[in-house]
């Protein structure tokens, strides 16, 4: 063998080993938060695990070959006990929706360096949601897009605040805020992050609850989790049908997201979708890019039913879209 092909074939072989260790490494996220990062990647490690047992198997002879793919085999199996169930999951057939009574709603980050409008417009008008939740919705966006969507959607509020608190939400449905402090209308509060807290009371079916919010990045990890500990707080109070909508900053392999979802009683909706990135600043310009992550999540509980959910068209934004029909099972009045 020449020296070259020595020298790939003892990359590849080190590439397959330090997939397989990041992926055990993973497993351990629960306990330590720095390496439950390592999950959001678990999208190049799962088939990055699998390509590298292949390696093993055909670079190394006699004992060196069946040591490392015990060891390849361990990584590969670390990341499908978190990749396979997600994967499984997205075959599951939703329920058949209602003859009446759907409501279709919207999430969208709109990326606060997106300043097209129109384009934001025609993915709304596409779907024709009756809800629709924001993100990154900064003065400048708001100063295009509100007037283009006040005539169909006559109830809104809005969030201005800090850097992930800057909210809207927009119905055809009449319905009534929570006002509990998290919705700042001051773009010099301290507070990072905020939310908005909507209910729904809709004639001739179930009242629901909405809740949008925006977390950080994961890095740092305390910031996030702690972000999720306090909106956790929020969530256990609101009673009856609750949808649970926006942009996370999270993909759903992490540990974090997982125990946000099953400590609160939630079910994530948005399986297998990914939202982002559709932009990323390189070259010294912004260019497009193939989405490989995803962070925008629908979660629900208390008798919410999907009946579809998918990625809409894309607007300017570096994030999809996401929209979904569902249904609430009828129900008494939510509690003033």
């Amino acid at each position: 063998m020449t020296p070259l092909l020595n020298v790939v074939r003892t990359c590849l072989v080190l590439g397959a080993l330090l997939a397989a260790t990041l992926a055990v490494a993973a497993l351990f996220g629960f306990a330590f938060g720095a390496l439950d990062l390592l999950n959001h990647a678990q999208i190049f490690l799962f088939p990055g695990t699998l390509i590298g047992l292949v390696i093993l198997a055909l670079a190394l002879r006699g004992q060196a070959r069946r040591v490392a793919l015990i060891y390849g085999f361990v990584g590969l199996a670390a990341s499908a006990n978190v990749m396979v169930p997600e994967l499984i999951s997205g075959m599951q057939v939703r329920p058949a929706p209602p003859s009446s009574g759907t409501v279709t709603m919207m999430t969208h980050n709109l990326f606060g360096m997106n300043y097209e409008m129109a384009k934001v417009t025609a993915a709304i008008a596409a779907e024709d949601p009756d809800i629709i939740v924001l993100q990154e919705y900064f003065g400048e966006q708001a100063t295009d897009l509100h007037p283009r969507l006040l005539a169909d959607y006559p109830f809104f509020t809005r969030c201005r605040g800090g850097k992930r608190a800057n909210l809207g939400l927009y119905s055809r449905i009449p319905f009534e805020q929570v006002q509990d402090g998290a919705c700042p209308n001051n773009a010099y509060v301290t507070d990072r992050t905020g939310h908005i807290l909507a209910r729904f009371q809709p004639d001739g079916y179930g009242a629901f609850s909405v809740l949008t919010t925006h977390m950080d990045w994961p890095l740092p990890v305390e910031r996030q989790r702690a972000q999720l500990v306090g909106l956790s707080a929020v969530v256990a109070e609101v009673e009856g049908p609750l949808i649970v909508a926006g942009d996370f900053n999270s993909t759903p392999w992490s540990y974090a997201l997982r125990e946000f979802v099953s400590s609160n009683g939630l079910v994530r909706e948005t399986v297998n979708l990914v939202t982002y990135p559709l932009r990323w600043f390189y070259f010294g310009a912004w260019q497009d890019t193939i989405p490989f992550l995803p962070l925008d999540h629908v979660m629900t509980r208390g008798g919410v039913v999907v009946h579809e959910l998918h990625a809409g068209q894309r607007t300017a934004s570096d994030h999809l879209p996401v929209v979904f029909t569902f249904s609430v099972q009828p129900s008494s009045p939510l509690p003033d």
